[in-house]
């Protein structure tokens, strides 16, 4: 979570405020507090999702990618961990 809430500076204020009720919901399921039951979550969650694939469709994201199933094999490529060679 510490990772991701960083990148959120950048989104749009109605987009921070859906990606912290998620997290809230998730860390909640976690503990065993259920907010919403498991499909309200992945349904919410799947929409979210949709839009903000949409968003990234509507801008043209990733258009600089000329393959992408060479791209997702570079992506997935095993990485030495640090201290761990």
């Amino acid at each position: 979570m510490t990772e991701i809430l960083p990148l959120a500076e950048a989104l749009p204020h109605a987009d921070k405020f859906h990606l912290i009720q998620l997290l809230l919901n998730k860390i909640a399921w976690e503990e065993g507090i259920f907010l919403q039951t498991q499909n309200e979550v992945k349904s919410s969650q799947g929409q979210c999702m949709a839009r903000i694939l949409q968003r990234m469709a509507d801008r043209n994201a990733l258009s600089e990618i000329a393959d992408p199933a060479a791209w997702q094999r570079e992506i997935r490529k095993d990485r030495a961990l640090l201290g761990r060679e």
